[in-house]
């Protein structure tokens, strides 16, 4: 009988098989999914959205329709402008309702770690601090864009199949309306992260946020009367989401010029993912 000599086992791989990002965020997901408050805002984002259709088909037959000129000429007064109108697809009312969103979902993202200290679980496996940041970060942007997404896509798609090129939605309005969704997604996420890592649970981190809003957006009526410029509105996160699309699709009149929009923007952005880069720190997450 021969003999062979001796092998060992094949070298284990250090390398994970997935990546912990996606790992993580998919655990988030599976959570968010099982939250009953969906059911609500689902249907608020329902009814909103077909508002909107109705007046692209109400536009369409009062533009095609000659019985209906009279009709048509009162609608021109009371209908909005064409370019009032592609920015109001994310008009300020889905907006609040989805800062409301986020502020109840994606502010227990870091603080529901830090309340059932999950936090030092999580960095005992080979996971580092930028796969964590970077997974909170994705579902917290990934969420308001998707809610976003089909207020411009659906009332542009109907418009194309009823009306062609001359229906009431810019055949350029996802070109324009797209990356407004994805300036809006990002200050949510960036300050919801930032407020969640701040608070020791999640009903603390919907106060953070709440109080974070309401305080910007009454400093910022304040200094917009005393100076008497509206720039100043430009503190606030709320006018800040409203402001984008105004000022993508042309809107002067009723919007925060580009400059001041685009400061504070990035003022928030950076400030508040560095609030959660620091208070995600491995040396953080102590038991």
């Amino acid at each position: 009988m021969p003999i062979y000599a001796p092998t060992l086992p094949p070298r284990p791989s250090i390398k994970p098989d997935k990546s912990p990002i996606l790992v993580m965020a998919r655990f988030d997901i599976v959570r968010i999914f099982r939250l009953k408050m969906g059911r609500f805002f689902g249907y608020v984002y329902f009814c909103v959205l077909l508002v909107k259709l109705v007046i692209i088909y109400v536009n369409y037959l009062l533009n095609t329709n000659p019985q209906l000129g009279q009709l048509k000429n009162f609608a021109d007064q009371v209908m909005p402008q064409p370019a009032i109108f592609q920015a109001s697809l994310l008009d300020s009312s889905m907006l609040f309702f989805l800062w409301l969103q986020v502020a109840l979902v994606n502010g227990a993202l870091i603080s529901r770690d830090t309340l059932y200290r999950i936090r030092p679980l999580v960095y005992s496996h080979p996971v580092s601090q930028k796969d964590y940041l970077s997974s909170k970060a994705l579902i917290a942007f990934g969420i308001p864009f998707c809610v976003q997404l089909p207020f411009i896509l659906l009332p542009w798609l109907i418009s194309i199949l009823v009306a062609g090129s001359s229906g009431p939605v810019w055949v350029t309005a996802p070109l324009l309306l797209i990356p407004a969704a994805i300036l809006n997604s990002t200050i949510m996420g960036s300050i919801t992260l930032g407020a969640s890592s701040l608070a020791g649970s999640p009903k603390a981190s919907l106060g953070w946020i709440i109080g974070l809003l309401l305080m910007s957006s009454a400093l910022g009526g304040i200094l917009s009367g005393v100076f008497e410029n509206f720039a100043w509105m430009a503190i606030s996160p709320i006018a800040l989401t409203e402001s984008w699309s105004k000022i993508l699709c042309g809107v002067e009149k009723t919007a925060i010029p580009f400059l001041p929009t685009a400061i504070a923007t990035g003022i928030h952005v950076c400030l508040w993912l560095y609030i959660a880069k620091r208070r995600t720190l491995p040396s953080e997450a102590v038991i």
